[in-house]
């Protein structure tokens, strides 16, 4: 509030100055009382003929002298109305700029513009500040797009779809919010495409040919149906949008890769009239959480836990897959499979995975929330029964 202190300050001056010191300086020359005014007033006051005359005798002299008759005289003041006047002023100032000129809007610019150097307590607390701003101005689609953004890539796909599907109903027809909205459905309803998610994708693909949520969202839906063929094409156009040898584009070649196996094996299983299993069945990774000896478990419990599963070997921190829980007790037994995979991406589409687990302290991922961190690396998903990690002091 710094800077509206600083305003209203100001203004509270400005006010005193035309109000209060100006008025002590300023002048102005009138017209004083004329030697008739004078002599009319006697006559109306008095009847004595003798006082008369001496009265039109020393008029007659006056008028001979020729005199200046402008007056100087100084500014009006009636402090009691300038007071008044000045204290309105200031508190209409101040009603419009909050009301009118959104302060808290422009400190949330502000905050944002140095989101890159903001730690995880102050992202959280701006998040908290975005989101009582939106109850406010529901009419603010900026804030529904943030928080939609945010709201996605930390796993909660309902409250993201609330804040896309609030701006589709001003901007019907944005391919982007289409995209993200049809993503968040498809995440929310466990990696299964539904009716409206397929279409508000396919509607987006048909204005914005490279919407990347929506290529990704019904790469993903055909892929876990099994219509592989058509996957591999949503896959195709998503590998040529990234840079080629980025950690993007290998994702996506290794994706298609998969695709196109599971393409060719399931040709004589359909020959022999069996279905073919969802892909998101295919793979299923059980992980068994533990605390390191020392590590008093009732410490940490009602704790938020995140297992994170990346490509083996992989040096860009983006996550394939990722599980979410509330820790209750210890051991933790969490399974991972392509319903946790991120959008655009299969844990099934990969051989070898590494593990990180977090216990955060925020409920938000990333190691500068974690008190606790566990890491395995190179482990094998084809055939793996589980594995066991186990976390220890982050300060450590």
């Amino acid at each position: 509030m710094s800077d509206l202190m600083l305003i209203t300050a100001g203004l509270c001056g400005l006010a005193a100055l035309f109000l209060l010191v100006l008025p002590r300086f300023w002048t102005r020359r009138v017209e004083g009382d004329s030697v008739d005014d004078w002599l009319s007033v006697r006559q109306a006051e008095t009847d004595d003929a003798s006082l008369l005359n001496d009265a039109q005798l020393r008029a007659w002299d006056d008028k001979d002298q020729k005199g200046d008759d402008l007056v100087v005289r100084g500014a009006s003041q009636r402090w009691g109305y300038q007071v008044a006047l000045a204290c309105l002023l200031v508190a209409v100032t101040v009603a419009l700029y909050g009301r009118l000129g959104a302060y808290e809007d422009v400190q949330i610019a502000r905050a944002i513009a140095s989101l890159e150097s903001a730690t995880p307590d102050e992202v959280t607390t701006l998040i908290t500040r975005i989101e009582a701003r939106s109850s406010q101005r529901p009419q603010n689609l900026d804030y529904h797009s943030l928080l939609g953004e945010y709201y996605i890539a930390t796993g909660n796909a309902e409250d993201a779809l609330q804040n896309f599907e609030a701006i589709l109903l001003e901007a019907p027809n944005a391919p982007d919010v289409l995209g993200r909205a049809a993503q968040a459905e498809f995440v929310a309803n466990g990696q299964v495409l539904t009716p409206r998610a397929q279409q508000r994708a396919e509607q987006a693909l048909a204005s914005d040919p490279r919407q990347k949520s929506a290529l990704a969202t019904l790469a993903m839906g055909s892929f876990g149906a099994g219509q592989y063929l058509e996957a591999m094409g949503y896959m195709r156009v998503l590998r040529d949008l990234e840079v080629p040898g980025s950690e993007a584009f290998e994702l996506m070649r290794s994706a298609i890769v998969e695709a196109e196996r599971r393409s060719s094996e399931s040709v004589p299983a359909r020959g022999a009239g069996q279905a073919v299993e969802p892909a998101a069945s295919s793979v299923k990774l059980g992980v068994t959480v533990e605390l390191a000896e020392g590590l008093a478990p009732e410490a940490y419990r009602g704790l938020t836990l995140f297992v994170i599963a990346r490509p083996a070997g992989s040096q860009v921190r983006m996550p394939t897959a990722v599980s979410k829980q509330e820790v209750v007790n210890w051991p933790l037994s969490v399974s991972l499979s392509d319903v946790n995979s991120m959008a655009g991406q299969a844990l099934s589409s990969l051989e070898r995975v590494d593990l990180e687990v977090q216990l955060s302290k925020t409920g938000q991922p990333g190691l500068p929330n974690a008190l606790l961190t566990g890491t395995l690396s190179d482990i094998a998903l084809k055939d793996s029964s589980g594995v066991v990690v186990t976390l220890r002091d982050n300060a450590q």
